[in-house]
């Protein structure tokens, strides 16, 4: 049986599709008591490649998921990938990849000003301006990152409802 919200294959019998939580119009059945199998002749395909549709039995008829079908993007991926790998993939995977390379080098300049006051330390520039250095670009890497995480998961929550109201994912041109 397949879910009529989303086209995922769900179990006969199911109320709610277990891809995307939809009701599938049916109430919850309990699971067939196994009697006996019942057994078929194998059918004789004319070609070893030919793939054929399957017949189903039940309520609902066959309805193969839509050539075009998007999947959702995860907003728990988008921030795990924007902590795990590098600030601003997050929001590459979550299909704003211009503000992903954007935060990517911000990121970069903030560890750079860090290790700016770092050097300078080690060659024993002005203390003051060292530890300054330090204390700008560790801030504002913090705050980048926070920034980041919270906006992938918001990016990847965008994106579902785009898909979900217009059907299709989003492009540049899409005020999303």
């Amino acid at each position: 049986m397949y879910c009529n919200n989303c086209g995922a294959q769900i179990p006969d019998g199911t109320k709610y599709c277990t891809n995307c939580g939809a009701d599938s119009g049916l109430a919850a059945q309990p699971a067939k008591a196994q009697s006996q199998p019942e057994y078929s002749t194998p059918q004789q395909q004319s070609a070893p490649y030919q793939q054929t549709t399957p017949q189903y039995s039940g309520t609902q008829p066959f309805t193969p998921p839509p050539a075009h079908y998007h999947k959702r993007k995860e907003p728990a991926l988008a921030v795990i990938l924007s902590w795990l790998v590098i600030l601003g993939s997050g929001h590459i995977y979550a299909g704003k990849p211009g503000k992903g390379i954007g935060l990517f080098f911000g990121g970069i300049a903030c560890i750079g000003v860090t290790y700016g006051g770092i050097f300078m330390m080690l060659g024993y520039s002005s203390m003051g301006v060292s530890i300054a250095l330090m204390a700008i670009g560790g801030i504002g890497a913090a705050i980048l990152a926070l920034y980041t995480h919270i906006d992938a998961y918001r990016t990847a929550n965008k994106y579902n409802t785009f898909l979900q109201l217009n059907g299709r994912p989003p492009t540049s041109n899409d005020n999303w």
